[in-house]
This record gives C-alpha cells, structure tokens and sequence, in this order.
C-alpha cells in the first residue's frame, strides 16, 4: 500500500482547482482562436509556458469588459489587477515532482510538438483542468511513440548518422527515444 500511494504521489490527472479568476480557455483558445503562444510568450525558449500577466490581457480587455458567460464581474478582476499592479496569482494546475527536470523550449520549440499533446483539448475547456497524469510511464511511453520532425529541424542537424541512416533507407523514422531522450538523466537531477 506504502508503495503503491507513493507512485501516485503528484499525480494529479483531472485536477482543475479553484481559480482567482474565472477564465475560459474554451472562450479564448476555442471561441476567439487565440494561439496559446500569444499568452504563454516563453513556451519556445523557456522551461516554463509563463503565465500571462494582467497587461498582457489587456490587450484585448482594453475594449472588451464584458463577457459573453462571465457578464462584467471576471474581467472587472482583470482590469482591477493592471490597473492597480497586483499580479493575478493563479494555481498551478500541471505539477512535476522536484526532481524532475521538464523543459517547453526542447519539447515544443526544438521538438515542435503541440501544446494538445500534453494539454489535450485545451479550446474545449471552460475549466482548466490537467488532461494527463504526466508519469514517468507515460513520458517514457511519448517518448517511444512520437515521431520527431527529424530531416527538417536543424536542431537535430548534430546526428549525423541517423540522418544518414534515413537517407539510405535503413530507417523509416526517429522517435524521441532515438535521440536520448529516454536517458533517465535528461529529466532527472
């Protein structure tokens, strides 16, 4: 028992707390199709997504201040927040534990890979909720299955002999796991 609640320690599948504001990704993201690089700006080059702050909202909210589901109320809380400097302190939905080392730029800058993949639907979700339980089973077996974007991304100029090994035919394609990235020290410290 001792064994088994540890494993499911930090796993967090479905968990979709209680946010400071009420925001729709499925408003955003799905209704008004904004790219979730337009909010999440460091996604390509950090190790985090970063979440957006309240200027940035702005943006839009400048002239938008009310709702279609949320009336006046959750964008007043948005306005209140630039106009005055307080950050917005949202609750962190997708948690790793410590010891693992996750990174945005390799997986969605170098690697291309859409934010759906880990994220699932999010321009479905009125709440936002984390999709996956985000394992170590799990990365390993994404890993072992997704095809990377290998011949047309420089950032994998670097192996020489898989490419050749794609050219001549000896292989139909490279996997994550191909490449290292099931290395236990990639993700581990």
């Amino acid at each position: 028992m001792l064994v088994t609640d540890a494993i499911k320690l930090g796993r967090q599948e479905n968990y979709a707390p209680d946010q400071p504001i009420k925001f729709s990704h499925k408003v955003h993201a799905g209704d008004n199709e904004i790219d979730c690089m337009y909010c999440h700006t460091t996604v390509e080059q950090g190790k985090s997504a970063s979440i957006p702050a309240a200027n940035l909202c702005m943006n839009c909210h400048v002239l938008i201040r009310e709702g279609t589901n949320s009336g006046k109320f959750e964008i007043a809380k948005v306005v209140d927040a630039a106009e005055n400097g307080k950050p917005i302190v949202w609750t962190r939905i997708h948690n790793l534990p410590d010891h693992v080392f996750f990174s945005h730029a390799v997986h969605v800058g170098s690697g291309k890979l859409d934010c759906k993949q880990c994220h699932g639907a999010v321009e479905e979700m009125d709440i936002m909720k984390q999709q996956n339980d985000l394992s170590m089973g799990w990365c390993v077996n994404c890993h072992r299955e997704t095809e990377v974007d290998f011949a047309n991304n420089k950032y994998y100029e670097h192996h020489l002999s898989l490419h050749e090994n794609l050219k001549n035919g000896e292989i139909d394609k490279v996997t994550a796991n191909d490449i290292g990235a099931n290395d236990c020290m990639r993700c581990y410290y």
